[in-house]
């Protein structure tokens, strides 16, 4: 602990003498910031609360069908993109904060010579603990819950998601609530509170979990959230969602189910009617292949015969990526199946290589949920399959090393609801190296 507390106290010498020099901090200022330092050093204890992390990762990317089939003009991408993760934690009895700042960018997109700000506020949140059972967070941070299906992280994506939002929570030894509340504005206002912007204006949830037996967990969900009208910000119109996810673990296998209904009014104040469920099994029958067997199944418009009700469901704030197929060609389900639904059916394989390796094979199929016509006739519901190989292996205790390849083999459905052509080749592979040191 005294090692640490030495270098730290170097380190921030290394700090104030750089200051000095280029910010022309006195030396009043500077004699100040190392007497702070020093009796922090000496109150080690108390300091030793606070942890600070990094999470680097470039990614570099092949892709001809990635998101969309490639038309036979369409020549392949490549990029490499790096989020960078700077992490600031405090722990204590009574109050827990965080503080991350992230750069996102794709090599070569800003000059070495410029000076493009691209520093971004991932997380800011301070949490105060109100006795043994009751605690209030708030500020901005990430929401997941469950499987990530209607809340999640998004982590795949390089800027992540995150909320500004203030979550109460209350958990004991069986039972864990959580009430969640936010409200958005785009500017600092005087008067009125517009929003203009795609995304809720308003949030309000309510997540409950309980464990009803040995190995059987239930969590409930519900959620209000309010879209303003994108022709008249005054009008604003709250889609209601509730959800029960129910998990089972019985050994080697376990089951998920996860059904769900959707109402209230679009942005636009069409009536919402529509629906979700998933139903999975897990089998880890051998400790070294994991199989997974589910379906997820998203409602739809029916084209043919519509009515005056919006039956598209929205998986609102969840994953997309890590559950129907690494390509992301329905990450918005919504507008990616224009409004018609989604059916997918997958099996997911993970096969383990060694304790520091794991290989992925899974398989997806897409087909629309509901009826889709194009030029008078109701088009073919199969819109294609999609395989998907990952390969992880752990470098060191904070280093990773992803590789991954997949295929999409798309129909004339797919051109019609996606765009490029089926008899062009559609893949996509990346290599990912993962860094996450602590430094303290």
């Amino acid at each position: 602990m005294e090692d640490k507390c030495v270098k730290f106290f170097i380190f921030a010498l290394d700090i104030s003498i750089v200051a000095s020099t280029y910010l022309n901090y006195s030396d009043m200022i500077r004699s100040s910031f190392l007497a702070v330092i020093f009796l922090v050093c000496f109150s080690w204890d108390a300091f030793a609360q606070f942890s600070l992390s990094a999470d680097i990762r470039p990614r570099a990317e092949y892709r001809k069908g990635y998101r969309v089939m490639p038309g036979p003009d369409d020549q392949a991408a490549v990029n490499v993109s790096q989020r960078t993760r700077l992490i600031m934690g405090f722990n204590s009895e009574h109050i827990t904060t965080r503080v991350s700042f992230q750069d996102v960018r794709i090599w070569g997109q800003h000059l070495p010579f410029g000076q493009t700000a691209a520093l971004d506020l991932h997380e800011a949140w301070l949490q105060l603990a109100l006795g043994d059972q009751f605690s209030v967070k708030a500020g901005r941070q990430e929401i997941r819950y469950d499987n990530q299906r209607f809340f999640a992280i998004n982590d795949w994506n390089q800027s992540a998601q995150k909320h500004d939002a203030l979550v109460i929570s209350f958990k004991n030894q069986n039972n864990e609530v959580h009430f969640g509340n936010a409200f958005n504005q785009s500017s600092d206002r005087l008067f009125g509170t517009p929003y203009y912007m795609n995304n809720y204006k308003t949030l309000h949830y309510l997540w409950y979990k309980t464990g009803l037996s040995s190995g059987v967990n239930l969590s409930l969900l519900g959620v209000a959230d309010g879209y303003e009208h994108p022709e008249d910000p005054g009008q604003l119109s709250l889609r209601t969602t509730a959800s029960a996810f129910l998990e089972v673990n019985a050994g080697l296998i376990s089951l998920r189910a996860n059904p769900a209904v959707q109402g209230g009014k679009t942005a636009r104040g069409e009536n919402i009617s529509a629906w979700y469920f998933m139903l999975q099994a897990t089998a880890n029958l051998t400790g070294k292949v994991r199989s997974e067997l589910g379906v997820e199944v998203f409602s739809g418009i029916n084209y043919e015969d519509p009515d005056n009700k919006y039956r598209a469901f929205s998986p609102l704030y969840g994953a997309g990526h890590t559950v129907q197929g690494y390509m992301d060609y329905f990450t918005n389900v919504t507008a990616h199946t224009r409004g018609a639904g989604l059916i997918n059916p997958y099996l997911k394989n993970r096969f383990l290589l060694s304790e520091k390796t794991s290989f992925d094979a899974d398989l997806h199929l897409f087909f629309l949920q509901n009826n889709f016509v194009h030029q008078g006739n109701v088009i073919d519901k199969y819109l294609g399959t999609e395989i998907d190989f990952t390969l992880s292996h752990s470098i060191n205790p904070v280093t990773s090393l992803v590789m991954g390849y997949s295929v999409m083999f798309g129909t004339e459905s797919m051109e019609v609801i996606k765009g490029g052509s089926k008899d062009e080749f559609a893949h996509w592979g990346f290599v990912m190296i993962r860094v996450r040191p602590r430094f303290l």
